[in-house]
């Protein structure tokens, strides 16, 4: 009858006793994070990362002296974002953790039972910047040398990976996928950087750059490109940053297959349809559409999210926050309780963004001196020192605020720029609203201010 019972058992014949020793099923974190405010988030930072509702997230409580001590549900290895540090972690890890939120991944290290991968990502390239291109900062003079120092780069992130002791055959495959996403990425953001760089020269040598690199690059590409659609893979980011360029309706593995099409179906339920309505009331026309996602993973997430959207949209009361202020010191939402309040979620590295500035500066000229409207600069970067050498640059004025984008969460915030409009009842009129360049803003604010 013995063989019916779970786990890794074993049985003491004398006493006729069962002992059994279960999986372990969460992780603890312990340690130190530095200038990380009284709270900060740990994100999952898997293929549910687009589809998770905020209350998903595990809020890490920081003490006064910077410590924390928590421990996570987890039943699997996952990948989770703290800061601007990715983590992978395995049930049964143990680390202790130190991070300094100003200095990004620099500095942080980790130690105890899952250290060896986590010390090895804090040098994984960020996407967003272009993965090896590092923001354009490691644009080359030739595109010839471009290619040569991005296959140079991948070069040594393998060899730092086949170097790893002590770690799984499923992570290693899971940064070899990494590497070869971040090659495709590192590829494609040249055209991006290189098509306004002053290093290269005039416009038409930047042309010329582009157009070369584009045609010596691309037999590289496509040999990436080439057999790199695996469902297992999308647990990278780099790699969901860049799927829409194999077509995975021809994926010989019909589970595969689905699975695919189930997360290219979620993703754009979530992020481009059901987090961006407000509208309460229309949110319920999507529920047919959820049930027919046959992954079960993405579908209840997303059912999460169905009923967590439920709680909060136009016309609720404003959930409050606090935000640092430049000196340090930190204020909250509800200070300006009274007024008007046109909220632009921006941060230094965001290029659309700063496009919006010189419009944001001209809808301050247009409402200065008045006391009922509150234009606020809410940065999500992480690296205060950019942030505030940006406000210096721009010579900058009016309520300029820095927060961890994790912490709103409540606001559904994706993608930047991105601007919130709050009524003088405090109450939220625009999840959503125009961008500071559309001329619909001023007549929404007018109305508002007649009121």
């Amino acid at each position: 009858m013995y063989r019916y019972i779970i786990g890794l058992c074993y049985l003491a014949l004398s006493t006729l006793t069962v002992f059994c020793q279960t999986k372990p099923a969460s992780v603890r974190l312990y340690g130190k994070i530095a200038n990380g405010g009284s709270s900060i988030v740990l994100e999952d930072f898997s293929d549910l990362q687009m589809i998770v509702p905020k209350s998903y997230n595990k809020v890490v409580e920081i003490r006064s002296d910077s410590t924390f001590d928590i421990t996570v549900p987890l039943k699997s290895p996952n990948y989770f974002r703290l800061s601007r540090n990715k983590l992978y972690l395995t049930p049964g890890d143990s680390l202790e953790v130190y991070i300094n939120v100003r200095g990004g991944s620099e500095g942080s290290w980790f130690k105890g039972r899952g250290e060896v991968v986590n010390n090895y990502l804090r040098n994984v390239v960020f996407p967003k910047a272009g993965s090896y291109l590092e923001a354009g900062a490691n644009l080359q003079p030739t595109p010839a040398k471009m290619l040569e120092f991005i296959n140079d780069e991948a070069g040594k992130r393998k060899k730092a990976l086949e170097e790893l002791k002590g770690t799984t055959p499923a992570f290693i495959k899971l940064e070899k996928a990494r590497i070869r996403a971040d090659m495709i990425r590192s590829i494609d953001a040249v055209k991006a950087y290189a098509s306004y760089s002053k290093k290269i020269g005039s416009e038409s040598q930047r042309q010329a750059y582009v157009e070369e690199f584009e045609k010596i690059s691309k037999p590289l590409k496509d040999s990436l490109l080439t057999d790199f659609a695996e469902p297992d893979f999308l647990k990278i980011e780099v790699y969901r940053d860049i799927i829409n360029q194999f077509d995975t309706t021809k994926i010989i593995n019909k589970a595969a297959a689905q699975i695919f099409k189930d997360w290219n179906r979620s993703y754009d339920l979530a992020f481009k349809q059901i987090k961006p309505e407000n509208d309460k009331t229309k949110l319920p026309l999507f529920q047919k559409e959820i049930n027919g996602i046959t992954t079960a993973r993405y579908r209840n997430m997303l059912n999460l999210l169905m009923a967590e959207k439920m709680k909060y949209g136009n016309g609720d009361p404003v959930i409050d926050f606090a935000a640092y202020k430049p000196d340090g010191s930190t204020d909250k939402l509800s200070s300006l309780k009274g007024k008007v309040i046109y909220i632009d979620l921006w941060a230094t590295w965001c290029g659309p963004c700063l496009a919006e500035m010189p419009h944001l500066e001209t809808l301050k000229k247009k409402y200065a001196g008045r006391d009922d409207i509150a234009i606020v600069s809410l940065s999500i970067d992480e690296n205060i020192n950019n942030w505030i050498k940006n406000l210096k640059d721009r010579q900058v004025d009016g309520i300029q605020w820095r927060i961890d984008r994790a912490l709103l969460g409540d606001y559904g915030v994706e993608t930047i720029p991105r601007y919130i409009l709050i009524n003088k009842e405090f109450k939220v009129a625009e999840l959503n609203a125009p961008h500071a360049s559309d001329q619909q803003v001023s007549a929404l604010i007018d109305g508002m201010l007649k009121k």
